[in-house]
């Protein structure tokens, strides 16, 4: 067995991992640990053959959310169909910029690009009652149609609401604890705010990251796309601070694939060789077998093994109107002689970010940052593929406490006191540095 588990373990290591992988992977074990570096570093988290198991479950596509299925959403209301059992839940439909309403097209009509302007370069046109034909945010391509639905912007993200419908049922896909399909974008994301350099686009239009949503038939999938700050202006913080104050922008908004986990994913034709014999391998020689049986492209992602996918290009133009009234900052700007402190908390609608400010060596050992409402409850990390951002749906957040903890004590000695009721006065007494917020 545990020349099994090295097999696993050997395939991780040797994956080149594109910059965003985290992001299509993390939302499959959102229970995993959190780990919160420099630089807001994105998690990634193994999904082993035999841990897999136990964390995920497969299933065909309408058994994840069977209820919805009688519920087809007209475009527009997707919002209100996912948000009770959204990661970041809350109202989002009574904030959403309704995309195909009067008034919020790119030119302040119904949904309409201004003539010869459209998003595949033929002239924009008006969408019919349900969305769809003709309408600049719908878009075909090889019997795969993708509609962007609703916006919501704050100073911490994006909120796009998403109908992909295929002509072909959709492959039986993988779900998360939660029942949720696993599917995934692929594809580019340009800002009007982001300046030229050399001619070209400053470098944020990688876009990579998880959907949460629900099959409504085997044909048809709403969902819900968040997209970060740190994916949008990295870690310029000028850029960051220019995106804070916007009441509008642009974005260029290309979907180049859309991506589901296989129910089933293939695995390694071991060629009839039983553990025993796996086991009794030496280093070399279970070396060189694995790279007897596997596939020069069984790394790739997506892959032919674990995923389906549907190729675009799916190009949208997209007007963003910023809700920037809703933002409480409270800037602390302060470290202690650990090393570790805190630079500034930002409350939105919908989430919490916390923003470390520790020093290099505090950096290089590692923090684990921990926040509790006021009630002294454990804050969720939602769905985001950044370790400092927290769900606050039914919380009180009139205030919060911030604990900067040593990574490895965190997780070797005071994560296992989290359901305890003496876990803040633990985190009182042991954390590095600690921070009362009140907004």
């Amino acid at each position: 067995m545990d020349k099994i588990n090295r097999m696993d373990s050997e395939r991780f290591d040797t994956i080149v991992i594109p910059d965003n992988l985290s992001e299509c992977v993390q939302n499959g074990i959102r229970e995993g640990e959190r780990r919160y570096m420099k630089k807001k570093r994105k998690k990634f988290m193994l999904r082993f053959a035999g841990a897999a198991a136990a964390m995920l479950v497969c299933v065909g596509v309408c058994a994840s959310q069977p209820a919805l299925a009688s519920k087809m959403p007209v475009v527009g209301t997707i919002f209100k169909l996912l948000q009770g059992d959204y990661s970041y839940q809350g109202d989002l439909d009574s904030v959403a910029q309704k995309l195909e309403k009067e008034g919020n097209g790119l030119d302040g009509e119904q949904g309409r690009l201004p003539l010869g302007n459209g998003a595949d370069g033929e002239q924009g046109t008006i969408p019919s009652e349900d969305g769809e034909s003709g309408s600049v945010y719908t878009k075909t391509a090889d019997g795969v149609t993708l509609s962007v639905s609703e916006a919501y912007c704050s100073v911490e993200a994006i909120y796009l609401s998403l109908r992909i419908t295929s002509e072909e049922a959709f492959p039986d896909t993988m779900t998360d604890m939660e029942g949720k399909p696993l599917i995934n974008l692929k594809g580019t994301a340009a800002y009007s705010f982001c300046q030229e350099r050399g001619g070209e686009a400053e470098g944020y239009g990688g876009m990579q990251g998880s959907l949460e949503g629900a099959f409504l038939d085997p044909h048809t999938y709403v969902g819900i796309y968040r997209i970060d700050i740190l994916d949008i202006v990295g870690n310029d913080e000028a850029l960051k601070e220019t995106y804070r104050t916007l009441e509008s922008f642009d974005m260029d908004f290309t979907v180049e694939q859309i991506i589901g986990d296989k129910a089933e994913p293939e695995k390694l034709d071991m060629q009839g060789k039983t553990e025993e014999e796996l086991e009794a391998m030496s280093d070399e020689e279970w070396k060189a077998f694995m790279a007897e049986i596997t596939p020069p492209d069984w790394y790739q992602y997506p892959s032919q093994y674990e995923n389906w996918w549907f190729d675009g290009p799916f190009v949208f133009q997209l007007h963003i109107e910023a809700d920037r009234k809703s933002a409480q900052t409270v800037v602390v700007d302060e470290m202690n002689d650990t090393g570790a402190g805190l630079y500034q908390v930002v409350k939105t609608k919908f989430e919490i970010t916390v923003e470390e400010k520790c020093s290099e060596q505090r950096e290089a050992d590692g923090v684990f940052l921990v926040v509790l409402d006021a009630e002294g409850r454990l804050l969720p990390s939602g769905s985001s593929s950044y370790a400092d951002t927290y769900a606050i749906h039914g919380r009180d957040v009139s205030k919060v406490f911030v604990y900067v903890c040593d990574y490895v004590e965190y997780m070797d000695e005071i994560k296992g006191h989290q359901t305890e009721d003496a876990f803040q006065k633990i985190l009182e007494e042991r954390a590095l540095y600690k921070k009362e917020i009140a907004f």
